[in-house]
């Protein structure tokens, strides 16, 4: 039999859970003053490329000991669009342009992470 209590904790949980989507929501839809892809290779930064100012078209090869990856700008998006590992799971979410969206190629240590910078109080913030 359910109780008054019961249900009590029941609405209280279900409410809680929607708390880390109301957090991230807020932090991740800030209005960025700019935002660029940060490309890392074994978690050192190899180059970081503005987007919210990028127009056309561009491609990027990056040569490591791990192998060789094509990562490609088009406008205010990015994406790796031909790597040499054997997986090629890195291609497959295709352009990204979201701040907190990234790329990871395991085999070649690569990482290519959308960020975004905002100003509070005068105060340049990136995430």
């Amino acid at each position: 039999m359910i109780k008054k209590w019961d249900i009590i904790i029941i609405i209280l949980l279900v409410t809680l859970s929607f708390l880390p989507e109301l957090i991230f929501g807020v932090i991740l839809k800030k209005d960025y003053k700019e935002t660029y892809a940060q490309i890392t290779i074994e978690g050192k930064v190899y180059k970081n490329i503005p987007l919210s100012t990028h127009k056309g078209q561009d491609s990027i090869e990056i040569k490591t000991k791990y192998g060789v990856n094509i990562v490609e700008v088009k406008d205010n998006k990015i994406a790796i669009i031909d790597a040499d590992c054997p997986d090629k799971i890195c291609m497959k979410p295709g352009f990204i342009d979201s701040v907190g969206e990234n790329l990871v190629c395991l085999p070649h240590k690569l990482m290519v992470e959308v960020k975004g910078e905002t100003s509070e109080d005068g105060v340049i913030l990136s995430y």
